[in-house]
């Protein structure tokens, strides 16, 4: 991990800063020296950038200096000039790097630096950048995969678990139950080919005798909703209306998708955009509802995609609701980078609740122990004919 991926830089690694006051270059969000900063346009306070973006989520459109509304505008130029005079000490100082990089140089050399730690595939040992070519060429650990038997082995078992008789032992076997399988699944075809005839020969019986089959009309209508028809939001995060769609909505807000790759491009909100090609999506922290707007009609709430913003395990908890009885519940574990499709088929329901809680947030990153907010990609409903 860099200073980047950080997303700061503590102010006590700015190296011979004799002439210049650090303090007055630090963040006043996190108060570590900023980077890639913005002002705001009313008090001309600046904030690094990520660091702000991250504030206007849990706070829209306010400055954290109490102005009316944060307005972004370039950082002034005098901040700019100051923070291009620093040196700055490697993030891998503690593995051994030496480097005094200037501000602007910072992040290529930390993205290239041979003392940054990589994983081993093998043994799982960190290893310094410098080393890690050395140390694989020969650890024993290694997986190697045969193309032949398809059998993984590690390297230190070649010469035990890997010979050429065991391989060919392997394959011979393996084509084995490759020829049993393609024997079950002729005789599987075999059958399905026999029923598609008799279905063919019923069909024309009943088309001969002019017979019609009647269906009865579906209960509800399915609709999948998917927020596209919300006014735009590409500025700010918007809620979504009290009555939209013929539900009443509490406490749910929807973000536009350029403002979520523009303010938290590695959160949940980028990686559902991401998935599913949607220009808004909905999200709700803590607890919010869904319910009919009418007293005397249901719905039905047949599934939802949907995964945490900030923090991976996030438990979602989601509850139907009939005449305030309980119908329903339903409790799943969300991450961030997977979207997960939950499917219901709840129905006779005039409520949903959700309510999220928990996770694990990383130490890493800028997620807070409150931050639990949940994604929504989109919602598939039934509402009575």
């Amino acid at each position: 991990i860099t200073s980047m991926e950080q997303k700061c830089i503590p102010s006590d690694r700015v190296c011979d800063a004799f002439d210049i006051s650090v303090g007055h270059l630090e963040c006043s969000i996190y108060h570590d020296l900023l980077w890639k900063p913005i002002a705001c346009q009313s008090c001309e306070t600046p904030f690094c950038s990520a660091c702000i973006y991250r504030w206007l989520i849990a706070n829209p459109n306010n400055c954290l200096n109490q102005c009316e509304t944060f307005v972004e505008r370039k950082c002034p130029p005098f901040i700019a000039k100051l923070l291009a005079q620093l040196h700055i000490s490697c993030y891998y100082q503690s593995k051994g790097c030496r480097q005094i990089i200037s501000y602007e140089a910072l992040k290529k050399h930390e993205s290239e630096c041979d003392y940054q730690s990589q994983q081993c595939p093998g043994c799982r040992l960190q290893i310094l950048k410098k080393d890690f070519d050395n140390h694989t060429s020969g650890c024993a650990a290694i997986e190697f995969t045969c193309q032949e038997c398809k059998l993984v082995y590690e390297r230190v078992d070649a010469a035990t678990k890997h010979t050429d008789t065991i391989c060919l032992r392997k394959q011979l076997r393996q084509l084995r139950e490759e020829s049993k399988h393609n024997k079950q699944e002729l005789h599987k075809l075999t059958n399905l080919w026999d029923k598609m005839c008799k279905l063919s020969e019923s069909y024309n019986v009943f088309n001969a005798d002019k017979k019609t089959i009647a269906f009865s009309d579906p209960e509800f209508a399915k609709v999948t909703i998917k927020f596209n028809d919300l006014p735009s939001a590409t500025a700010e995060c918007k809620n979504i209306p009290i009555i939209y769609r013929g539900l009443k909505w509490n406490k749910l807000s929807y973000m536009d998708k350029s403002y979520a790759i523009k303010t938290c491009p590695k959160s949940g909100f980028a990686t559902s955009f991401d998935s599913c090609g949607n220009l808004h999506l909905a999200y709700l922290k803590d607890e919010a509802s869904i319910s009919i707007e009418s007293t005397t009609e249901t719905f039905a709430l047949i599934s939802l995609d949907a995964c945490a913003a900030w923090k991976d395990d996030l438990e979602l908890t989601i509850t139907g609701y009939r005449s305030l009885a309980l119908t329903d519940t339903h409790t799943v574990t969300l991450l961030v980078d997977r979207p997960q499709h939950i499917l219901l088929e709840w129905d006779n329901l005039d409520k949903i609740i959700f309510k999220s809680s928990g996770g694990t947030t990383d130490p890493d990153s800028l997620a807070r122990s409150n931050d639990t907010q949940v994604v929504i990609n989109q919602l598939t409903i039934g509402l009575d004919l």
